[in-house]
Parts: C-alpha cells; structure tokens; sequence
C-alpha cells in the first residue's frame, strides 16, 4: 500500500465513522418512535399460550392495552412483553388459572 493509499483510508475513516455514530443514534431514535404493532386476538392467545376467551377477558379486566377496528379487537404488542422473570411466571399463572375456570364454567 502507497502512502497515499494509507492517507486517503484515513482521511475517509476519519469522516465515515461520525456519520456510522450518528446513523446508529438516528437508528436508535427510529425504534423508539415506530408506531405500537397491534395484534389480533387469535395472535395474542398464541403468543400467550392461553385461548382468546382469556385474551379477551383480559382486556374487559384492563390487563391488556387494547382497542377496537370495527368489530375486531386488536391488542398492543408492547402489552403482551414482560421483561421480568417473575412477571412472565406470574403471567402464565394467571392465564392458565383462567383458563381452567373458562373450562369449567362451560
């Protein structure tokens, strides 16, 4: 490699990598104003592992963000995301207890 090959790698290096910096940030910005992604019903009770009487009844409980398109109820993405180990345990509890009592009801 030439010495002018070298000078002109660093000269670009020196000017790409505030921008890759600041694409990254711009990046992360995005993320955080992407619109919420909304779920149907039928989508929520698979990701939860539960039937959609539960999902739905969690949401008439307010456990779940939700609104309506028409007749359809469509359910925050973000709702259904816990982060905490004992929350998801908790979660999965409170589903599957539903769920039996939808069960025996019926």
């Amino acid at each position: 490699m030439t010495g002018l090959d070298e000078t002109l790698r660093s000269l670009v290096a020196a000017e790409v990598g505030p921008l890759v910096l600041r694409i990254d940030r711009l990046t992360a910005l995005v993320e955080e104003l992407r619109p919420a992604q909304w779920l149907s019903v039928d989508e929520t009770a698979k990701r939860l592992s539960c039937s959609i009487q539960t999902i739905t009844a969690m949401c008439k409980r307010g456990e779940l963000v939700h609104r309506r398109a028409g007749r359809r109820l469509l359910i925050s993405a973000e709702s259904i995301r816990p982060t905490d180990p004992a929350e998801i345990a908790t979660l999965a509890r409170t589903a599957r207890i539903a769920e039996r009592a939808a069960r025996a009801g019926t």
